[in-house]
C-alpha cells in the first residue's frame, strides 16, 4: 500500500552500520573526480583562446553555468556528506550539519536541473527559429538567464526548512525534476521534427541556401547532438532516483533500513551526475578536447603535434623542409 509519509519517523531509527561507510567513501571518491574534472571544464570555457569561438556560443556559456554546479556538488556537497555520514556511523548527530548537507544538496540539483530546461530551451530555439536566435540571443543574456536560474533555485528552497528532508524531496521530485523531464521531451521532439524537415528541405534545394546560413545551420545541429547526450544523462541520473523518492515516500510497509538504503541511494543517483558530464563534454564537443591542451600545462606541444596534422599545415611543413635542405647543403660545401 502507498501514503504519502510525511513524518518521517525513520529519522529517529538508527541506520545500518555499513551504509553511512558506503555512502561517505562513494561520496569521496565522487568528489576527487568532479572537482579536477569540472575545474578544467570551467577553465577551458573561459581561458580558451580566441580561435576556439566554438567555446564561446550561449550553448557553452549554459555548459559553463552546469559545470560550476557540479563543481559546487563536487567541492561542497559530497565532502560535507563525507563528514555527516561518517559522524552517523559512530552514531553522533548535528542538525545543523544535517541541514547544511540538505541545502548543499537540493540548492546546485535545482540549478542544474533549471540549466537543462534552459538549455532545452536554447536549443529548441535555435533549430525551430536560427535567424531570430542569432538576433537576440547572446552571451551577455545567457550570463543573465544563469543568474536568474540561481536566484530561482535559493527561493524554492525555502519550503525544505517547513516539510523536512523526505517530503521536500518528493516535492522536489514532483515539481522540478518531472516538470523538466516533460517540457525536455516534448521539446526535444520538436527539435528532432524541425531537423529532419530542415535536412529534406536541404537535399531539395541546395542551391537557394546561403553558404554561411547553411554552415551555421549545421553548427547548430551538431550541438544538439551533444545537448541529445546531456540529456540522456540527465535522464539516467535523474529519473532513477525520482522513482526512489516516490518509494521512499509512499511506501507504507517498508522498513526503515530500506527507507535509508533509498534514501542514500537517490543522493549518490543524482550527485553522479556531477562526475560524468565532464567525460560527456570532452567525448562529444572535439573544440573542447583541442582547447583542453592549451589549458593544461605541458600540452601546448600536443595541441601543435594536432594542428600540424591539419592539410594546410602539413604543406606548409613539406615547403619548409624543401627549401631547409639546400641551406644545409650550402653550409657543407663552404
Amino acid at each position: 500500500m502507498l501514503k504519502l509519509e510525511v513524518r518521517d519517523h525513520c529519522a529517529a531509527v538508527p541506520v545500518p552500520g555499513y551504509l553511512p561507510v558506503f555512502t561517505a567513501t562513494v561520496s569521496g571518491l565522487l568528489s576527487l573526480v568532479a572537482v579536477p574534472c569540472n575545474i578544467f571544464v570551467c577553465l577551458t570555457i573561459v581561458k580558451s583562446p580566441p580561435q576556439f569561438k566554438s567555446l564561446r556560443t550561449p550553448f557553452t556559456y549554459f555548459i559553463l553555468n552546469l559545470a560550476a554546479t557540479d563543481l559546487l556538488i563536487g567541492a561542497a556537497t559530497e565532502p560535507v556528506s563525507v563528514v555527516y555520514h561518517f559522524m552517523e556511523a559512530c552514531s553522533v548527530t548535528s542538525l545543523k550539519l544535517i541541514k547544511i548537507l540538505h541545502v548543499l544538496y537540493f540548492l546546485p540539483c535545482t540549478v542544474s536541473v533549471f540549466s537543462i530546461l534552459a538549455l532545452t530551451l536554447e536549443r529548441c530555439f535555435a533549430i525551430s527559429k536560427p535567424l531570430k536566435y542569432r538576433q537576440s540571443v547572446n552571451n551577455s543574456r545567457v550570463l543573465f538567464a544563469s543568474g536568474i536560474i540561481w536566484l530561482l533555485s535559493a527561493i524554492f528552497l525555502a519550503p525544505y526548512f517547513y516539510l523536512g528532508y523526505r517530503t521536500f524531496a518528493f516535492f522536489f521530485a514532483n515539481s522540478v525534476i518531472l516538470l523538466t523531464i516533460c517540457v525536455s521531451v516534448t521539446a526535444y521532439l520538436k527539435i528532432i521534427k524541425t531537423i529532419r524537415h530542415r535536412k529534406k528541405f536541404r537535399k531539395e534545394s541546395l542551391q537557394g541556401l546561403c553558404r554561411a546560413n547553411r554552415k551555421a545551420t549545421i553548427f547548430e545541429e551538431k550541438l544538439t547532438n551533444t545537448f541529445t547526450s546531456i540529456l540522456i544523462l540527465f535522464g539516467v541520473c535523474y529519473v532513477i532516483p525520482c522513482i526512489l523518492m516516490y518509494l521512499m515516500n509512499l511506501c507504507t510497509h517498508c522498513s526503515c533500513d530500506s527507507i535509508h538504503w533509498l534514501r542514500d541511494t537517490s543522493f549518490l543517483g543524482v550527485t553522479l551526475n556531477s562526475a560524468i558530464n565532464p567525460f560527456l563534454y570532452a567525448w562529444r564537443l572535439p573544440s573542447f578536447r583541442r582547447a583542453l591542451r592549451t589549458v593544461i600545462p605541458g600540452c601546448e606541444s600536443n595541441l601543435l603535434l594536432a594542428a600540424g596534422n591539419q592539410p594546410e599545415v602539413r604543406s606548409s611543413l613539406r615547403r619548409t623542409s624543401v627549401v631547409a635542405v639546400p641551406l644545409q647543403n650550402e653550409r657543407t660545401v663552404l
